[in-house]
């Protein structure tokens, strides 16, 4: 922005007109495309000589159609802002109201919806409403199908999926798509009239929409919005004409719509790309650059908070507030997976708390990075999510050919899987992997190489089902998670059930040095140690510190038993390539404040002193490691601060900076329930 003269003020208010209005504070449009009608006019006759700020008045501004800010928009040299007038309110609804309610009987009510277009998202006061659903669907006969939607995935399936019904009959059913292979079982069906049987849900039949609410007295008063724009903000340039220099700033964002489908992106046969129709958000930014989105108050949305695709470099999203989303919180993907050109990159993910999304499927994340490398993810405040706080997505080298990429050499294959070179670092990420068997805090899967992980705090990260086997890692690097540095991070969890391990090492190159994994409640320790699938080695574990002060007897699920015995896994080495997949493991300071410490090599569990010497371990790993408690500040209360005279002086450990981890200071969003 021009710091040497105000900006252009253009003026928009809800009791405006575009038809007699000027944009002046005294005569402004009513709508946001008569604001940018009024730019577009600047630009075209000369170019703007100064910024331009389009300030909405307090109100509530409803959009059937996404607001598209195009190249035509946008200035080369000066910034156009889309936000609010000081001090007042402003919400930009990705809907319409409907009204004309009338009863239906058994205490349901409908209404007319003959103009509007085929809606899968319904609200009542902001509050997303239940679409109607049947679990004996073959049982009940439903007169009109045409909006039914198959729902995939249950509370340990990798991913899930929604899926529109084609053909219905009693005994069976078409979807759109074919079912991903590892979404699970079908759940449930939604959308039919003869499926509403508790308040709070609705259905549409034959041009009207149905609705069971909870208090029928208040519903003339309640403010009930169907979900239409597929984006709210659209921001979308041309191939070689991006939009640059467009500020959203200080709105609150809401419900916006949501399709027939929400699909998968491990796709049949080993192939895995993002669907077009997944990338949806209340904001997207497809070809931008130097665009922010910052201070905005985003809730409801049907996929997307946050979009980046195809050429988006060097944007900022910083300091948002965003809450129930379909999909995700954010999605950053260039292309997918596979292609060779890397456009989605440099952009900066900071200072955003993102809760309480991934509503709609079992795969769900806090920020996706598939194809987008460069960016810095800092400072970012992630719960409440199905599987990953963080989750950075390409394709493992042994499925390049069933993505159609042949006689690709190993040391070429990384200029295909550009999720590369991202710094993930100073975030807070917690209760993750809530509907999931697989989940994690940060989480990696054949992407690109040279990713860091630095600096954060992840705990809880696994909260769903106990269940035997597998459940999920705080820091999961999964296949072909190759060459990622993992430094100065503090790994917890605060009760059972808990995650297999700290992190999961399998791949080449994982550099992890200096954190704290409390593995109080971690099956397999710090660290699962398990080469498959992938090639391996070259990766180094040392100056960790891995203690532990809980109590009792830790179960194969997960689950924590009652006992006088409280002996603790440190790590886990599992199967023969393990033992020398790493090139250093050394330097560790080892506690247990409760009971014994252990390291299961396979079948067996060695003391310090034992693995030392393990037949298995030909590298002599954790040589001049030690066993002395490392003096925590408070570790029951998970302050892992270091005392003075820490024995973790030993092994040369630098204290970690736990103040700066975690939302800035200028964070503007209180707590809300």
């Amino acid at each position: 922005m021009n710091a040497q003269t105000p900006p252009i003020q253009l003026y928009v208010a809800v009791n405006g007109s575009d038809a007699s209005g000027d944009g002046s504070a005294e005569r402004p449009f009513a709508t946001i495309a008569a604001a940018q009608a009024a730019v577009r006019a600047l630009i075209r006759d000369g170019g703007l000589k100064n910024d331009v700020c389009i300030c909405l008045r307090e109100g509530t501004y409803y959009q059937k159609e996404p607001i598209t800010v195009g190249p035509d928009d946008c200035d080369d040299h000066y910034t156009v802002t889309y936000t609010h007038a000081d001090g007042e309110n402003v919400r930009i609804v990705g809907g319409l109201p409907i009204t004309g309610w009338e009863s239906a009987g058994n205490g349901i009510f409908s209404a007319d919806i003959p103009d509007l277009p085929p809606f899968y998202a319904l609200f009542a006061d902001g509050r997303r409403l239940t679409a109607a659903r049947e679990t004996d669907w073959k049982n009940k006969p439903v007169r009109d199908p045409s909006h039914l939607q198959a729902v995939f995935g249950n509370a340990t399936s990798w991913f899930g999926e929604v899926m529109k019904v084609t053909e219905f009959s009693g005994g069976g059913i078409r979807t759109e798509y074919r079912k991903c292979d590892w979404s699970g079982e079908l759940q449930y069906l939604q959308g039919a009239r003869e499926y509403i049987t508790v308040p709070g849900e609705w259905a549409i039949e034959e041009g009207r929409v149905y609705y069971y609410p909870e208090n029928p007295d208040t519903l003339q008063n309640t403010e009930i919005v169907a979900g239409l724009a597929d984006n709210l903000f659209y921001i979308h340039g041309e191939n070689g004409r991006p939009v640059k220099n467009i500020v959203i700033s200080g709105l609150r964002l809401e419900m916006n719509a949501f399709g027939g489908n929400l699909l998968a992106h491990a796709r049949a046969n080993n192939v895995t790309g993002e669907y077009e129709s997944n990338l949806k958000g209340l904001v997207c930014l497809r070809n931008a650059e130097n665009v922010t989105v910052k201070d905005c108050r985003m809730e409801n949305a049907g996929y997307m908070a946050v979009v980046l695709t195809e050429y988006a470099q060097n944007n900022l999203i910083a300091g948002n507030d965003i809450r129930h989303t379909g999909y995700a919180g954010m999605f950053l993907i260039g292309e997918n997976p596979g292609s060779l050109n890397y456009c989605c990159k440099n952009n900066t993910i900071t200072n955003n708390r993102i809760r309480e999304v991934g509503e709609f499927v079992g795969h769900g994340a806090g920020i996706y990075l598939m194809n987008s490398g460069e960016n810095r993810i800092t400072h970012n405040d992630i719960s409440g999510v199905p599987r990953y706080g963080i989750s950075l997505k390409g394709i493992r080298y042994g499925v390049f050919p069933d993505n159609g990429l042949t006689d690709v050499p190993f040391g070429d294959h990384w200029k295909y899987n550009q999720t590369t070179k991202n710094l993930i670092a100073y975030n807070r990420i917690y209760n993750t992997g809530i509907r999931s068997g697989d989940g994690g805090g940060i989480e990696g899967w054949g992407m690109g190489r040279d990713n860091v992980i630095d600096h954060n705090i992840v705990y809880n990260a696994y909260r769903g089902i106990a269940t035997t086997g597998w459940r999920g890692h705080s820091i999961f690097l999964d296949d072909a998670a190759h060459y990622v540095t993992v430094t100065n991070n503090i790994i917890y969890d605060e009760n059972a059930v808990a995650v297999n391990a700290g992190i999961f090492i399998k791949s080449i190159g994982n550099i992890v040095v200096n954190n704290i994994f409390d593995v109080g409640y971690a099956k397999s320790g710090a660290a699962d140690i398990a080469p498959y699938i992938c090639p391996a080695g070259e990766s180094v574990f040392e100056q960790n510190i891995v203690y532990s002060c809980s109590e009792g007897t830790l179960n194969d699920d997960g689950t924590l038993t009652a006992s006088d015995v409280s002996d603790r896994t440190m790590l886990y080495f599992c199967g023969a390539s393990s033992y020398d997949s790493l090139s250093r493991m050394n330097r560790n300071l080892y506690y247990n404040a409760a009971g014994k410490i252990q390291f299961r090599a396979d079948d067996q569990l060695l003391s310090l002193e034992e693995w030392k010497t393990f037949e298995k371990n030909t590298r002599r790993y954790d040589a001049d490691s030690i066993s002395e408690d490392p003096l925590f500040a408070d570790a029951k209360q998970h302050d892992y601060r270091l005392l003075p005279g820490s024995p973790a002086e030993k092994i040369g450990f630098v204290p970690i900076r736990t103040e700066k981890i975690g939302l800035l200071p200028d964070f503007r969003y209180a707590e809300t329930p």
